[in-house]
């Protein structure tokens, strides 16, 4: 995962300090959480070759990812549920990969601006 110096390509003229302050705490910790979550399942699907877990976490994600201003995010989810529809998990692995790239910075760069995903 990039520091967040290294902005991804994908997050590069977004001004996420305006975008956060649109998210009220609990969206923020809300998106935090289960966006770590469906990260994980799946990360976890893709390993394990389950196509119907990833086309449910990568539904998951699109519908999540549409809280941010990274139009890429949603277009990497359906391209890794198109996979996985297909049955050919492989075909989504750049996506998957840039997904979760993406999605580790913005997770970093929400908590460096006090959002948690613990928080009530």
């Amino acid at each position: 995962m990039p520091g967040l110096d290294s902005v991804p390509a994908e997050c590069r003229g977004v001004d996420f300090d305006k975008a956060a302050l649109r998210l009220p705490a609990k969206v923020g910790a809300l998106f935090l959480a289960a966006g770590e979550q469906r990260l994980r399942e799946l990360d976890q699907a893709m390993a394990a070759g389950n196509a119907a877990a990833v086309m449910d976490a990568a539904h998951s994600l699109a519908s999540l990812t549409g809280l941010l201003p990274v139009q890429a995010l949603a277009s990497y989810a359906r391209e890794i549920y198109a996979a996985g529809e297909q049955g050919d998990l492989p075909s989504g692995g750049h996506a998957h990969e840039r997904l979760s790239l993406v999605l580790g910075w913005i997770f970093e760069k929400l908590r460096s601006m006090g959002y948690e995903a613990n928080a009530q």
